[in-house]
């Protein structure tokens, strides 16, 4: 019996003799890499990584192996925990299909944990993506290779536990005899190649004390800045073994003087949190001319610290938006540009990545209209998917109608306060300009309890 439509068995067999045998599916492959510490290098051990995959992979001589073209890189990011903007991407690609393998050259490189170990692991399994590590071949496939991917997952995070002990014992150990814990030596002092402890450095140490002895006759420490670089003074020179670079040696800036001014250091002693703690190295200024500087400095101080802070927490995203290339929190400043008369202003503030911390060069070109910005969120809230992810197993249809009619009836004032306690962080893709949202546990409550 023929049914309508179908063809016949032998039409079926002469197709494929023309055709030929249909062709194998591409295998889609991504490649993970995290590095530990985060350097200036620009050959990063995460290119090394990427590197040494891309070759594992090509060397297999499987066929139909192709790079998915993404990279997910965790540079500077720890492997005690599974929140690294790299990893999320991975999981996220993995989830929606978009890979069938994904290359590591170990273990270790994707997590420091047994649980998340087995938890990724078995994520990957279902999603029907494939696990390969270049240098541990034998944790891919079958149960023997799962129990090793669990036992070396064990040894990693007890490898991990291991060196927190001893880097805080060595830490108390340190502190308890005044000795420094780490970080650049500050402007006046070299770091002993052998001790590394604070020893006066001759040339830079005098005008330390010139510093000091000016502010404690009530200059202004941006006229002290102005002075020091007439003088020709620059500032302290840092020269980078591992890297080779050499940074600081500019101009001193009124910041940098107030600073140095604040730092217990130059009376012997070291900043611990809110309070200080005894050094053992030489002391460049005595206690009663410190005594007198902060007296000067907390005099002139005209406004709280907290409420200077908070000039700008009317905007919705203060340190949580991420830097696509450095991966710290952006901070926000503000510009005011004069009409011609000069009898109004228009002020305008951005979201930019301006941190210099850890010795790196400020992030050039992550800068965004802080207005632009925060409205091209809230167009994601349009969308009923983004309530439909934040809601969660509640979701239903006329519930996310409910609360978009919601949303769509607040004024710009409530939304930013809401979006202020409800997102935690906010990643950017700036491959293709996606944006990514991690909302806290409890964001979409306030629209459940408008719906009662």
């Amino acid at each position: 019996m023929t049914i309508e439509g179908s063809k016949d068995p032998r039409a079926k067999i002469l197709e494929r003799l023309v055709d030929g045998p249909p062709k194998p599916k591409p295998v889609r492959y991504a490649i993970y890499t995290r590095q530990s510490v985060d350097k200036l290098a620009d050959f990063s051990s995460c290119q090394a990584q990427f590197d040494t995959c891309r070759d594992f992979a090509e060397a297999s001589g499987e066929p139909g192996q192709v790079w998915c073209g993404q990279h997910f890189d965790d540079e500077g990011q720890s492997g005690a925990t599974l929140e690294r903007p790299g990893m999320r991407k991975l999981r996220k690609v993995a989830d929606l299909g978009g890979i069938d393998r994904i290359y590591a050259v170990a273990l270790d490189r994707i997590t420091r944990s047994m649980r998340d170990a087995i938890l990724l692991i078995d994520e990957f399994d279902k999603a029907g993506v494939e696990v390969r590590f270049v240098h541990q071949p034998e944790l891919t496939f079958g149960a023997q290779g799962r129990f090793l991917r669990h036992v070396l997952a064990a040894f990693a995070e007890f490898e991990r536990d291991m060196i927190a002990t001893r880097i805080a014992e060595s830490r108390a150990y340190l502190k308890q005899h005044g000795r420094r814990l780490a970080g650049k030596a500050p402007y006046g002092y070299d770091a002993d190649p052998d001790t590394k402890q604070l020893t006066p450095n001759r040339i830079e140490a005098p005008r330390v004390a010139t510093i000091f002895e000016r502010a404690a006759r009530g200059e202004l420490p941006k006229q002290i800045a102005t002075d020091l670089n007439d003088l020709g003074w620059p500032t302290k020179v840092y020269h980078s073994k591992r890297s080779g670079k050499t940074t600081g040696g500019g101009k001193w800036t009124a910041r940098q003087i107030n600073d140095t001014l604040r730092n217990p250091v130059y009376i012997g002693r070291f900043a611990d949190g809110a309070d200080t703690r005894d050094g053992c190295h030489e002391p460049i200024i005595e206690q009663a001319t410190f005594d007198t500087v902060q007296q000067q400095l907390d005099v002139r101080r005209t406004t709280d610290g907290r409420l200077k802070r908070s000039r700008h927490d009317h905007l919705a995203f203060r340190q949580t938006i991420a830097c696509p290339r450095y991966g710290r929190l952006l901070t926000t400043y503000q510009t005011t540009k004069r009409s011609a008369d000069r009898k109004f202003g228009i002020t305008r503030f951005f979201y930019s990545c301006r941190s210099t911390a850890g010795g790196q060069p400020r992030c050039k070109g992550v800068h965004y209209p802080a207005w632009e910005f925060e409205q091209a969120v809230c167009e994601i809230f349009n969308d009923p998917a983004t309530w439909r992810d934040l809601l969660g197993s509640i979701a239903t249809d006329e519930l996310i109608e409910q609360v978009m009619e919601t949303w769509s009836a607040m004024l710009w004032p409530w939304k930013r306060d809401w979006l202020k306690g409800a997102v935690n962080r906010i990643e950017i893709d700036e491959a293709d300009g996606t944006i990514s949202i991690t909302f806290s546990s409890d964001a979409a409550k306030p629209f459940l309890q408008h719906q009662q």
